[in-house]
């Protein structure tokens, strides 16, 4: 019964070396990447971009000035 006990021990510790290892490799790469900053507030109008469309036109948040807008961002190669 004591060398169960053991074991148990050793694999506590090695699942919590795991979590602190993977924890602190997330803190590592977080902490490289970059703050966002907030260009408007709500309720103000959109800043101006122009985006390609998925036929390669050029798409231009100003020309649909007047219209309901609903921008989708997604990566096309899902």
């Amino acid at each position: 019964m004591q060398g169960m006990g053991r074991r148990l021990n050793y694999g506590l510790v090695a699942a919590a070396l795991v979590v602190l290892v993977c924890g602190g490799m997330v803190v590592a790469l977080t902490s490289h990447l970059p703050k966002p900053q907030i260009a408007f507030t709500e309720g103000q109008p959109a800043p101006e971009f122009t985006l390609s469309d998925q036929d390669g036109h050029p798409w231009s948040l100003s020309a649909q000035r007047g219209s309901r807008v609903v921008v989708v961002f997604y990566r096309g190669y899902w």
